[in-house]
């Protein structure tokens, strides 16, 4: 069943590989956000991660349903760079359809998936969500285009970082 306050997700399906235990006696620093660039459910993206040396804490589904893959205290191995790795949560996104569309997400993908990046942050007192410093893009730590339309001048980066914004001043009780 889903938490935000203590981060428990609908469904906990655990990495047996490709993720460090423990983070190498750091915090968390922020939030690093990441596309499939597929349409994978929960159990999908962890069949691929079995195979491939990647792995995020949460996988976000299309239809909204949130997976833990990797727990908070561990490291994932999802933004090409260990020490980011060991700073920050990894949140994977579903996208609704592949390349043909341009790899949308839905509204509720994109919902979820803010609601969740304020939980961390506010879990983690990390402050309200900032594009650039509590909230990142895999972009910024690796040659790939990842998380596309979520990142900065992506077409729902201003809805995805408004609806963090919200979510956070909704569980915190701050005004924005």
């Amino acid at each position: 069943m889903r938490n935000w306050e203590t981060l428990d997700a609908d469904v906990v399906l655990l990495m047996d590989r490709h993720f460090t235990p423990g983070r190498g006696g750091r915090g968390v620093e922020r939030v690093v956000m990441h596309h499939n660039a597929a349409v994978l459910t929960v159990e999908q993206v962890h069949r691929v991660w079995q195979d491939r040396p990647a792995s995020a804490h949460y996988q976000v589904e299309s239809g909204g349903r949130i997976g833990q893959l990797v727990w908070d205290d561990d490291t994932a191995w999802h933004a090409a760079d260990p020490d980011v790795n060991q700073t920050s949560i990894g949140i994977e996104v579903s996208n609704s359809a592949g390349a043909e569309q341009d790899w949308p997400i839905s509204d509720t993908a994109i919902e979820e998936a803010a609601h969740l990046a304020a939980a961390v942050c506010a879990h983690f007192a990390l402050g309200r969500p900032a594009a650039g410093t509590t909230i990142r893009w895999h972009s910024e730590f690796a040659a790939t285009t990842c998380p596309y339309h979520l990142a900065r001048g992506g077409r729902y980066h201003e809805t995805f970082m408004d609806r963090a914004g919200h979510w956070f001043d909704e569980m915190t009780g701050s005004t924005g």
